[in-house]
């Protein structure tokens, strides 16, 4: 082609303008500088099935998309084949910084050791606990400045002391003082086991839910009766921290939950902590307990001095209610009242990361599919306790928590034991004893 005389001297002036432009260099996708985790079978939490074929993309520690198709140029990718992923789990119900090992005084009060043991749920893909109550100051301070976007341990929500004020009178001012510390919850306890003394009664509990509303905190409540539950159920409580085990549920109870769409932590393990020690128990011998359970801890709960605090009248108690827990849990759950996923671990010998494994089979064991515990410790857990904007699916805006596994977990949710990699807000853990981490440093 003949060009027109002067042409050729505008070809390298139009050039460089078409290479302003973008010219010669593909534009930027949609998902530029985020990370694309490929190759597993992807469970979001939304759905019942997984995802096949498809990539979560991350960027700045949140989803952006499940992706199918052709990834753009412009992603990393992180090609984690052969793996099922899922959302991170949440403790609905669990306890920092109360104790270390099974010692409860006053020094091991500190910052150490609260992180210590939110890295200990992690490790264990426990990726958010909520704790309810009788925290030390140092569990605000690791809450107030843990980075949401590289934790680099479990997030971490809190009630702070658990209330029992004497009278109706004081509720207010109890949970005005509360306040300054400014809780994510609010926690009161009615009664440990049948027969206490200072078991609150009704108007002192009325008076302290309606003061946790006033300043617009939920308030999650610790009971043992039926008839506790119906009453803090008509008082407005926001959570059943535990299941009912002195009678079978009723309707009445179903109606009163349903009603406002009130949630229930099961807390099986609790009942369990209470006598199993009386002997060494079976899991002191599984290698996914071990792998970060304190063996001086293990030596002394194995001591006949030890063995012998786990017997008596409410070790009787809370062995023969478990069966009866475990079924009102069932039938809770079967009439549409939602089951998040709780321990109560925490307190000494109630180990945290494993005893939410532990829970987890125990709610399959009574007859909930393993979908439904994935779904209580995970996008129920997450809702219940008012987290689920930000945690409890792989929804694009939500924190990229999430586990992948060996092995899936809607088979057994014993298989969420075979952790390969924990990523907190798209990081990968590098923990020691988690296969993925070390293999792929």
């Amino acid at each position: 082609m003949i060009l027109p005389p002067g042409t050729r001297r505008c070809l390298p002036l139009l050039c460089m303008a078409l290479l302003l432009v973008g010219c010669g260099n593909p534009a930027p996708s949609p998902f530029a500088g985020a990370t694309a985790w490929t190759g597993a079978r992807i469970w979001t939490g939304e759905d019942e099935g997984y995802l096949e074929d498809a990539a979560l993309i991350v960027r700045d520690g949140k989803v952006l998309a499940v992706h199918r198709g052709d990834l753009p140029h412009d992603v990393k990718v992180q090609d984690v084949s052969g793996h099922y992923l899922i959302p991170g789990l949440i403790n609905a119900h669990g306890h920092v910084g109360m104790a270390r090992g099974l010692d409860t005084g006053p020094a091991i009060h500190s910052r150490a050791n609260v992180e210590a043991q939110l890295q200990l749920y992690a490790r264990y893909g426990i990726t958010t606990v909520i704790s309810l109550g009788d925290e030390p100051p140092q569990a605000f301070e690791a809450r107030d400045e843990q980075n949401a976007a590289d934790p680099r341990m479990a997030r971490l929500f809190l009630a702070g002391d658990v209330l029992h004020p004497p009278d109706a009178a004081s509720a207010r001012g109890k949970v005005e003082a509360l306040m300054r510390m400014n809780p994510d919850w609010i926690k009161i306890r009615v009664d440990d086991h049948l027969g206490t003394a200072d078991k609150m009664p009704p108007d002192v509990y009325g008076a302290v839910i309606d003061a946790s509303n006033e300043f617009g905190r939920p308030l999650a409540s610790h009971m043992v009766t039926l008839e506790d539950a119906k009453g803090l159920l008509r008082a407005g409580t926001h959570l059943i921290a535990h299941s009912v085990r002195d009678a079978p549920v009723d309707n009445e109870l179903i109606e009163l939950m349903r009603e406002r769409d009130i949630c229930i932590t099961p807390t099986l393990t609790r009942e369990v902590s209470v006598f199993v020690y009386a002997e060494r128990p079976d899991f002191f011998d599984d290698p996914f307990f071990l792998k970060a359970a304190d063996p001086d801890v293990l030596d002394a709960l194995q001591a006949p001095d030890m063995q012998a605090r786990f017997t008596g009248r409410a070790a009787d108690y809370y062995r023969a209610a478990l069966p009866l827990a475990k079924a009102n849990m069932l039938t809770l759950h079967e009439a549409g009242v939602r089951v998040a996923m709780g321990t109560d671990s925490g307190p000494p010998a109630r180990f945290q990361g494993y005893f939410e494994h532990m829970e987890m089979a125990m709610m399959q064991d009574a007859g909930m599919t393993p979908l439904e515990v994935l779904i209580a410790a995970t996008r129920d857990a997450a809702d219940c306790t008012g987290v689920g904007e930000h945690l409890g699916t792989l929804a694009p805006g939500k924190w990229a928590d999430f586990l992948l596994l060996g092995a899936d977990p809607m088979q057994d949710v014993r298989h969420l034991r075979r952790l390969a990699g924990i990523v907190l807000a798209g990081h990968l853990q590098h923990f020691d004893d988690v296969p993925y981490a070390a293999e792929h440093r």
